[in-house]
């Protein structure tokens, strides 16, 4: 070992003795990272040194940015692993600097824990792969007892498939998997070809048929941009709806707004009772990376046509919300946050949390009433205009952002990059 990579090791090392959290005796991550140097040197046993300490720092002083810190559904996941990959970066390359690395290996060490390239730098793949084979080798039998078997073939099949497919003949050539498990890694190995992609929304259980043919319609206008892929729709209150449409072979792509129980536990669900347990469930539309753009573009054109500066706007976003999930709050919070600085304040409201629309829209001047949902349902006929009527809310007031025209070629381009990463 060099004299720059034994210093690297060492500082990182005696970073991670610090966690107060222990496995066998031993501060978790020194462990993990540990056992992270010797899945590389299996793997990759002529890696240079940036690999190397890449690897080892993986989850350098990853204990000092707690999961609780952040709101406990997927959203908040993905926050939280987000900035944990930016904060082990940048941790990584001051140490890197310190040992005596220049700016080019500092700058692919960084793109390796922050993940940039997976799939097309053999570089970051090399560590994804050697993650994959940690987790596999040190955490996955654990990991299985805490976790509900209905979840663990999304995860499985998510692990193998960032897997290169010399990692996954290697695991299943090394690892004794149970057939449930080693199915994911073969079929994995053959690219996969998807041909059919479903939209579902929850649909109204009371009277199906109006929303399932909502649904039909904006797949339809999806499928216009979406050349060589079959787009269909299906609402969860429809009978036999998902049981007609989907094939573990397609995508599905939540009409929903908020990532939580529905899409994380009740979708995955109704999709094994409709015999498509293996279909691949992208992030939900209100989570697609275009709706901040989007949001802001419509309220753009409301604010010109009456005359008004952007900046000198108030947006009132206006979300289902509920008393027993965060995930409506936090998605529009968070959408909140993301397009303020364009206006001169966003404010918030929800149908069923506080703070509630009649009250989050009352005494709002130069505004404009935007409603984050994804089809023009029983809330937004009924509860929403009730809400801004009862405030004496004057402004304009858009159709939910769902129903924008420039939706359908959202979601098929979300759909496209979904068709491409499964390749």
């Amino acid at each position: 070992m060099t004299a720059r990579l034994d210093h690297a090791f060492a500082a990182i090392d005696a970073a991670n003795a610090r966690d107060p959290n222990l496995e066998d005796g031993q501060p978790a991550n020194l462990l993990y990272g540990q056992r992270m140097t010797a899945e590389q040197q299996h793997l990759f046993p002529q890696a240079d040194d940036v690999l190397r300490i890449a690897c080892r720092g993986q989850h350098i002083e990853r204990w000092t940015l707690p999961r609780s810190d952040y709101p406990m559904n997927r959203p908040g996941y993905l926050q939280w692993r987000q900035e944990q990959g930016r904060r082990h970066a940048e941790r990584i390359a001051g140490i890197m600097a310190e040992a005596g690395y220049g700016a080019e290996d500092i700058d692919i060490a960084r793109r390796m824990l922050t993940k940039q390239g997976l799939k097309r730098d053999p570089q970051v793949q090399a560590l994804e792969d050697v993650i994959c084979f940690t987790f596999i080798r040190w955490y996955l039998g654990d990991f299985m007892a805490a976790v509900p078997d209905e979840k663990m073939p999304r995860i499985i099949e998510k692990t193998a498939r960032k897997m290169s497919g010399a990692a996954r003949a290697r695991a299943l050539a090394e690892f004794p998997m149970p057939e449930a498990l080693a199915r994911f890694f073969r079929e994995a190995q053959q690219p996969q070809v998807v041909t059919r992609a479903i939209i579902v929304s929850h649909g109204q259980p009371g009277d199906p048929e109006p929303q399932q043919a909502a649904i039909e319609a904006l797949a339809a206008e999806v499928a216009r941009h979406a050349p060589g892929v079959e787009v269909l729709g299906a609402t969860l209150a429809m009978p036999e709806a998902l049981a007609r449409t989907c094939r573990s072979d397609c995508i599905v792509y939540p009409m929903f707004m908020a990532e939580g129980w529905f899409t994380g536990t009740e979708l995955p669900r109704r999709l094994t009772q409709a015999g498509a347990s293996g279909a691949h469930i992208t992030r939900p539309f209100g989570t697609d990376p275009g709706l901040p753009d989007l949001i802001i573009g419509k309220a753009r054109q409301a604010a010109e046509a009456q005359g008004w500066p952007l900046d000198q706007v108030t947006l009132l976003l206006s979300a289902h919300g509920s008393q027993r999930s965060q995930a409506s709050f936090d998605i529009t919070t968070a959408l909140a946050e993301r397009i303020s600085p364009h206006f001169a304040r966003v404010v918030t409201g929800f149908v069923e949390q506080e703070p509630f629309i009649a009250d989050a829209a009352r005494g709002l001047e130069r505004a404009i009433s935007l409603p984050l949902f994804a089809l023009r349902a029983e809330h937004v006929l009924d509860d929403l205009p009730e809400a801004l009527d009862q405030a004496g809310f004057t402004g304009p007031r858009l159709d939910p952002i769902g129903l924008a025209p420039e939706v359908p070629a959202m979601i098929a381009r979300s759909i496209a990059r979904e068709v491409e990463g499964l390749k």
